[in-house]
């Protein structure tokens, strides 16, 4: 048989009781860690999550974007992406209308933006660069003076040539 242990008196059974639910520091620690390590997570992605909502064309997917299109569609056959047409790409950069067998739709009077399907707020220069680094051809917006241009790159082939074409889009 089990013997019986003596009641407790009130003052025995209050400091027992908050030793035994009481908060260690351990449990302060952990709970504190995660809260701030949540804390930070929200401070850090949220304001990510509403970016593409609030910025303007002025991003990479639309530099990335116009150079796809100029190196696989509007400036050659879409059948041999990255290889230019001579007599489209020389148009396109001298603002005159698209010769019969190219692909993009602009007059003289328009600008480049209509064929790129870019904003007329966005500002865009395209680029064309020969292995030297000289400029071959070049039509939109001067660069000077502007700020968080971003650049997209395709490497082409001009004349028989490999050249670089740059888009640049702020």
């Amino acid at each position: 048989m089990r013997a019986r242990r003596p009641p407790r008196s009130t003052a025995e059974r209050r400091s027992s009781g908050r030793a035994e639910r009481g908060q260690t520091t351990i449990d302060f620690a952990v709970g504190a860690t995660l809260f701030l390590l949540t804390m930070a997570f929200v401070f850090t992605f949220v304001p990510v999550m509403f970016q593409p909502f609030a910025t303007s064309q002025s991003d990479p997917l639309v530099a990335d974007r116009v150079a796809n299109r100029l190196a696989t569609d509007v400036l050659g056959d879409p059948a041999e992406p990255y290889v230019l047409d001579e007599t489209c790409t020389t148009a396109f950069f001298a603002s005159n209308p698209a010769p019969s067998g190219c692909s993009y739709l602009y007059s003289a009077s328009s600008h480049p933006y209509v064929a790129l399907g870019v904003e007329d707020d966005t500002r865009i220069n395209v680029t064309l660069v020969d292995t030297d680094g000289a400029v071959v051809e070049k039509i939109g917006d001067s660069r000077e003076n502007a700020r968080d241009v971003i650049t997209a790159q395709r490497r082409v082939l001009y004349g028989g040539e490999s050249h670089e074409l740059y888009v640049r889009v702020w």
